[in-house]
């Protein structure tokens, strides 16, 4: 029972101590307040070297707060206020830092902030340039070093491109519009850098504007076939000859010089890019040789009511068509390479020509005469028996045929020598004559 008085005794007294314990404390901490509190934490800092670095802390108090900032753990001499700046940033400053705040109170400590050496970005991978066909896909990429990580804007033909924000550039269902220069800008706290300019070539599929003409031409001169493409370029262009590749012939344009007749035919060109190709239409070279005269017409000489023919010969490329002229008058329907005159009269006796014409041009024949003569007329004389036979003499004019004709009953004729007139007067020698009781003989000349 003693006992039990004496622990209860012991226990009260303790209780009385502990409360005036909690007391005390309590008045000690109304007399030097709570301890601070950081509003503001310190910042991690991307710097670059010799850089300059500031870190700093935001707290509150009732009491005035002292501070201690650290490196990795370890006090700073010196580093005593709510800020600590690194002037020069070299390789030792990169670390750790925080900082302790303290008052009558007590103390708290910041959380860490973390000082890298930065370095501005260094691009190690351009982008490409690259070829592609219309609506089809084409990505650019860059690769670089940087420290920390740099932020990327893509430019197309230095204009800003909104969704180009990351070290691929990816471009989809491509058009003609976006054929271009391509580049991108890396930036971060310690510098920025621009990259090589990528070039983008947008293969269009070639469609013709304009197509070769028709050409004709005379021979010796100049011509030319062109084709316009209206896709834009670059493009391949290689000219055919009657469906056959031309050497050389690999422009716009295909000039021809000094045009020959082996080179009419059909032309037409093939146009084409890695994106496809297409053939123009066939054009067509015409090469007209101009007409001229193989054979002039001859002179004519006829008695009145024969026919006479004129005729030439021409050259050059068809079709020919031909005009006769009398004196310089057109004859109506003269259009042939022959002209026929039929029962000639003295009043059409002059000079005759023609006029040759073809597509390359035309050529007056030279002048060929007509003249129309009198029948001769034909006298005998001298008529008498020889020792060689019946002989007699007639006129002939000069250069004419003549036939002598004999007969027995003046019915039936009989031709028994033709010849020439070389002279005014010729003679006839019939040696048969004798073998006949009568014979009567004519001469008809032409």
């Amino acid at each position: 029972m003693r006992f039990g008085q004496f622990l209860l005794t012991r226990l009260q007294r303790m209780l009385r101590c502990g409360l005036l314990l909690a007391l005390f404390a309590q008045r000690l901490c109304l007399a030097t307040g709570p301890p601070p509190v950081i509003t503001v934490q310190p910042q991690s800092l991307d710097v670059p070297l010799l850089g300059v670095a500031t870190f700093s802390v935001t707290a509150s108090s009732g009491t005035t707060m002292s501070y201690q900032w650290y490196q990795n753990g370890n006090p700073i001499a010196g580093a005593n206020s709510s800020s600590y700046s690194i002037l020069t940033v070299l390789g030792l400053s990169a670390g750790t830092y925080c900082v302790l705040v303290s008052n009558a109170g007590g103390s708290v400590m910041s959380a860490n902030a973390t000082l890298n050496l930065a370095q501005a970005p260094v691009i190690y991978t351009q982008p490409q340039s690259q070829p592609v066909i219309q609506g089809q896909s084409a990505s650019f990429s860059v690769g670089a070093n940087a420290l920390p990580s740099p932020s990327y804007q893509w430019y197309f033909n230095s204009s800003r491109l909104a969704s180009g924000t990351s070290s691929t550039l990816a471009l989809s269902n491509v058009g003609a519009s976006q054929a271009g220069n391509y580049k991108v800008v890396l930036a971060n706290s310690a510098g920025t850098v621009t990259s090589a300019v990528a070039i983008l070539t947008v293969y269009v599929p070639p469609a013709l504007q304009t197509q070769p003409t028709n050409q004709s031409v005379i021979v010796g001169q100049s011509t030319a076939f062109s084709v316009v493409v209206s896709s834009p370029p670059p493009f391949n262009y290689q000219w055919n000859f009657n469906g056959a590749a031309l050497p050389g012939a690999t422009n716009a344009a295909l000039m021809l010089s000094n045009v020959q007749t082996n080179q009419a035919g059909g032309y037409s060109a093939v146009v084409s890019n890695p994106a496809g190709s297409i053939t123009s239409q066939v054009a067509t070279l015409t090469v007209n040789v101009p007409a001229g005269i193989a054979t002039q017409p001859q002179n004519q000489i006829v008695l009145p009511g024969q026919p006479a023919s004129f005729s030439v010969v021409a050259t050059g490329t068809s079709p020919i068509v031909y005009q006769w002229y009398f004196n310089a008058t057109p004859i109506g329907g003269g259009t042939n390479s022959t002209l026929i005159v039929l029962n000639v009269q003295q009043a059409q006796a002059g000079s005759y020509t023609v006029r040759v014409a073809n597509p390359g041009g035309s050529v007056i024949s030279s002048a060929a005469t007509l003249t129309v003569q009198p029948p001769p007329v034909l006298s005998v004389s001298g008529a008498g028996v020889t020792t060689t036979g019946f002989s007699f003499q007639f006129s002939v004019p000069v250069g004419h045929t003549f036939v002598v004709l004999a007969s027995g009953d003046l019915r039936s004729w009989t031709s028994i020598g033709t010849n020439v007139a070389v002279s005014s007067t010729s003679t006839f020698v019939d040696t048969a004559a004798t073998n006949y009781p009568q014979r009567f003989y004519r001469v008809v000349t032409q």
